[in-house]
């Protein structure tokens, strides 16, 4: 923009019709009329003309340019909304361990002991336990009655051909018939008798620590057995006398 030479009254004169019609012009004016209305103790030497402001102030208000904004100027960040104040709440706490109840002590069984003996599902299960066993104890027994009775009979043979020709037993075919029977017994037990015991009680234990009754669990351990035998005794008194 060109500036206007100052002594040139034309040109002055057609300024100031243009600052007087200018938004700049209304807003000295009304900053003007109220300064005084309230008259402040004017700065030496600063003497404001009656008529208003003089052409220098006109014209340095109409050459001045609004202030750029500052480039690359970082941008202004929106107020950030306060956290909530309150706290959050804290993680659950993880489920507690669940005791081991295959190593408590008989002393410390009992109070379980009389928890379960509450539980219908653990009495019923006790008392089908019991049932099982009595039918293999039977199982059990009448097989190895057979074999007493197989040999029960080999000594009536032995007898009644004896006294066909009138003589007895001789003291060497008492000893083969004992020592066959007692073989038999022992092959008996070893084959049969022990691999159905330690089935059953392997399935009782099983079953046993299923309810997580105390001390059950699947072992051949001797200290571990005498002690489930205990439990074993008392879970016996919770149902009672079983039927044959």
């Amino acid at each position: 923009m060109s500036f206007t030479n100052i002594n040139d009254p034309a040109g002055v004169k057609a300024l100031l019709d243009q600052l007087r019609a200018s938004q700049t012009w209304q807003s000295l004016v009304t900053a003007q009329a109220q300064a005084q209305e309230q008259p402040s103790p004017a700065l030496p030497g600063a003497e404001t003309p009656a008529g208003g402001p003089s052409v220098a102030a006109l014209l340095s208000q109409l050459n001045a340019r609004p202030a750029e904004p500052p480039r690359n100027a970082p941008p202004v960040k929106a107020p950030e909304v306060a956290a909530d104040a309150t706290p959050s709440p804290p993680p659950p706490a993880p489920y507690a361990i669940t005791q081991d109840v295959r190593s408590l002590t008989f002393q410390q069984a009992l109070p379980r002991l009389a928890q379960l003996s509450e539980n219908p599902a653990v009495v019923s299960t006790i008392e089908q336990l019991r049932q099982e066993q009595n039918k293999v104890e039977r199982e059990l027994w009448q097989e190895r009655t057979a074999i007493r009775t197989k040999y029960e009979e080999k000594v009536k043979v032995a007898k009644t051909r004896a006294n066909l020709v009138g003589t007895t037993l001789s003291k060497h075919e008492v000893e083969m018939l004992s020592q066959a029977y007692e073989k038999d017994l022992r092959r008996f037990d070893a084959e049969r008798v022990l691999p159905a015991w330690d089935g059953l009680v392997t399935s009782q234990q099983a079953a046993l620590a299923k309810l997580r009754v105390p001390t059950m669990f699947p072992t051949a351990v001797k200290n571990d057995r005498e002690r489930q035998q205990r439990v074993i005794q008392v879970l016996e008194g919770i149902v009672g006398p079983g039927g044959a």
